[in-house]
C-alpha cells in the first residue's frame, strides 16, 4: 500500500512513471508522420496531400490520449492510497497508453483495410476501459482523499463507458464503413463534451475537465 502522505516519494514515483509513458506515446504519435526523401515534385506534391488523413489521425489519436491522461490525473489527484490492485490496473493501463502508437501507425500505413480500424478501435476502447475500471477500484475500495460526489462519479464512468461503447461499435462497421470509420470516434469527442456541459449547467461552482 503506497499511501499519499507517509510514502510521497513513491507515489510521485507512480505519477511521474505515468507522466512519461504518456509523453512518451503523444510524441511516437507525432514522429510517425514522415515524408520520405528523394521525391520528385509531382511525387512530394502527391505524399503531402496524402497526409492528411494520417494528420487527421494522429490529432484523433493525441485527442484521446490527452483527454485519457486528464481523467488519470483527476483520479490520482483525488486517490489517498495506491494498493496492489489499483497499481497492477494502472500499469495495464499505461501498457496500453504505450500500444497506441502502434494500431495509429498500422492505420497509417493499411488505411484501406479495416482489420486497421479494428485494431485501434481495439487499443483505443481498451484504454478507456481500464480508466473506468481504475475509477471504479478506487471507489469500491476506498482509496480516495475524499469520496467523490455520487453524480461526479457517475459522470466520470459513464463518459468512459460511452467511449468504450463507440470504439465497440466501430469494430463490426469497419468491415462496412472502412476509411469512413474515423467519423464514428471523432462523433464520440463532442458527445464527451455534451456530457460535461451539461454537468457544468448542473453544477456551475464546479469545473468539471
Amino acid at each position: 500500500m503506497i499511501d499519499r502522505d507517509r510514502n510521497p516519494q513513491e507515489f510521485a514515483r507512480v505519477l511521474s512513471l505515468s507522466d512519461s509513458i504518456f509523453g512518451v506515446a503523444m510524441t511516437l504519435l507525432v514522429v510517425s508522420i514522415v515524408i520520405p526523401a528523394g521525391l520528385s515534385s509531382s511525387e512530394f506534391s502527391t505524399a503531402v496531400v496524402e497526409l492528411a488523413p494520417r494528420i487527421a489521425i494522429m490529432a484523433l489519436s493525441i485527442a484521446v490520449a490527452a483527454s485519457a491522461w486528464l481523467a488519470h490525473q483527476q483520479l490520482f489527484g483525488a486517490v489517498q492510497r495506491i494498493d496492489s490492485r489499483l497499481l497492477g490496473g494502472n500499469f495495464v493501463f499505461l501498457g496500453l497508453i504505450a500500444l497506441i502508437p502502434l494500431p495509429h501507425q498500422v492505420l497509417g500505413a493499411y488505411p484501406h483495410e479495416p482489420l486497421a480500424y479494428v485494431l485501434y478501435a481495439l487499443v483505443l476502447g481498451a484504454v478507456n476501459a481500464m480508466g473506468v475500471a481504475m475509477e471504479v477500484t478506487a471507489r469500491r475500495r476506498d482509496l480516495l482523499r475524499e469520496r467523490r460526489a455520487d453524480d461526479d462519479a457517475r459522470l466520470e464512468v459513464i463518459r468512459g463507458s460511452i467511449l468504450v461503447a463507440g470504439f465497440a461499435v466501430s469494430i463490426p462497421l469497419a468491415f462496412v464503413l472502412v476509411s469512413w470509420t474515423p467519423l464514428i470516434w471523432v462523433a464520440l469527442l463532442p458527445l464527451d463534451r455534451l456530457l460535461v456541459w451539461r454537468r457544468r449547467r448542473a453544477r456551475p461552482d464546479r469545473a468539471e475537465t
